[in-house]
């Protein structure tokens, strides 16, 4: 699909799409990708950086559980 088809589907599926929330989610993606001098790392709290990293060094620790197991635990 040529990127020419591909932004002429996307303007027939934003006109039909009802869902504030749906177009809100398009704007907030479309917006970040138009803004290319931006990092979104840079644009993080000091907080949620320490919890990323932290989530990575679990990642590489091992410290890790499936997604069957959350289910399991959670009753889902």
């Amino acid at each position: 699909m040529s990127t020419l088809q591909l932004k002429s589907e996307l303007h027939i599926l934003i006109d039909h799409s009802q869902d504030n929330d749906v177009l809100n989610a398009v704007k907030t993606l479309l917006g970040r990708s138009v803004n290319t001098d931006t990092d979104f790392w840079d644009e993080l709290s000091e907080n949620d950086k320490t919890e990323i990293k932290e989530g990575i060094q679990d990642i590489e620790m091992g410290r890790t559980h499936t997604y069957q197991e959350v289910f399991t635990k959670y009753g889902l």
